[in-house]
């Protein structure tokens, strides 16, 4: 896995890598230049829509970001578009390609693999829950108070469809910067993995780091979203598609409009547990999720994966 310059592959979708619509523009600057100008985009309208939200609440800028009531949670969530405008504008202009080819060669998402990873998430969500009641032989009984329902049935009914809406407009967004433009134009350019998935998908951790809010455990967070950013863009160069590593995030995230950690973007949670983000619960509650992770794509790859090279793989089912 060299960091040589990688060969321009066949142009036919039904052999084209994920990385093939980079092509012929993969100079570095090009992307460290789209990478700026993407986040530049995003800031910005980030700002925007956090000036005209906190207007129609009639309340500050900077009490949007806990994202603590349904309203609050919208307007986080929707600054998420100013990624795609950013994706917009820079593979339009630096790269001369359509925003379709950040989905892959075939220029949309194969929603077979979507649901795929929607199932794998899932199965991933319900053995962490498991892995929660064998915490009491490694740990002390904590001060964590049980769930409890944030707001009536109905209420949640009305809010649970543009709920999911906006959790969807959300993890595209990370994954088509992540998964999508950066990786495309990393791996079109060099092979090792080192360049086109475990330092990007470090800065994507860095990027979540928050000790205000999770002391100690915000390096356990980075190291989380590390692993998981590193994992996605395996799987999404083996698929040869964003859907797979789309329906993983999406399975991922859309647990928080069902249950959500009280203090923790928890305006669309049904219901909520007051948990000491700092404390070794939650400690514990980080590792097990990693290692179920871990653990489902070491099952993953060994049973369809284990005769294929990482770096220079073929699409995959």
């Amino acid at each position: 896995m060299s960091l040589s310059q990688s060969p321009n592959p066949d142009s036919n979708i039904a052999t084209a890598s994920f990385w093939t619509p980079a092509y012929p523009r993969i100079q570095l600057w090009r992307t460290v230049v789209g990478f700026i100008v993407i986040h530049a985009v995003f800031f910005a309208a980030t700002f925007v829509i956090f000036i005209i939200g906190a207007k129609l609440l009639h309340t500050d800028p900077a009490a949007i970001l806990d994202a603590s009531t349904p309203a609050k949670a919208a307007i986080f969530f929707l600054t998420f578009l100013g990624y795609h405008l950013g994706l917009w504008i820079t593979v339009k202009t630096l790269h001369k390609r359509g925003f379709r080819s950040l989905f892959g060669p075939a220029l949309r998402v194969n929603w077979r693999h979507f649901r795929r990873g929607l199932l794998v998430a899932i199965g991933i969500s319900i053995a962490a829950i498991i892995l929660q009641f064998v915490q009491p032989l490694f740990l002390p009984a904590g001060d964590d108070i049980p769930a409890q329902q944030s707001m009536s049935l109905a209420s949640w009914a009305l809010l649970i469809v543009p709920a999911l809406a906006l959790v969807l407009l959300q993890i595209f967004a990370e994954e088509l910067v992540f998964r999508g433009y950066v990786l495309q134009q990393l791996r079109a350019r060099f092979r090792s993995i080192w360049i086109w998935a475990i330092l990007p998908s470090l800065a994507f951790g860095v990027l979540h780091f928050d000790p205000a809010t999770y002391g100690l455990n915000a390096v356990f967070y980075v190291t989380h979203t590390t692993v998981i950013g590193i994992l996605l863009a395996i799987v999404t160069v083996r698929t040869g598609n964003i859907g797979a590593a789309a329906g993983l995030h999406f399975g991922n995230n859309a647990m928080l409009v069902f249950s959500g950690t009280k203090g923790s973007l928890d305006g669309f949670s049904l219901f909520l547990t007051e948990m000491d983000l700092t404390g070794a619960h939650m400690t514990w509650s980080i590792l097990s999720q990693t290692g179920t992770v871990l653990a489902a794509f070491v099952l993953w790859w060994m049973l369809t994966q284990r005769n294929q090279p990482i770096a220079n793989a073929a699409q995959a089912d």
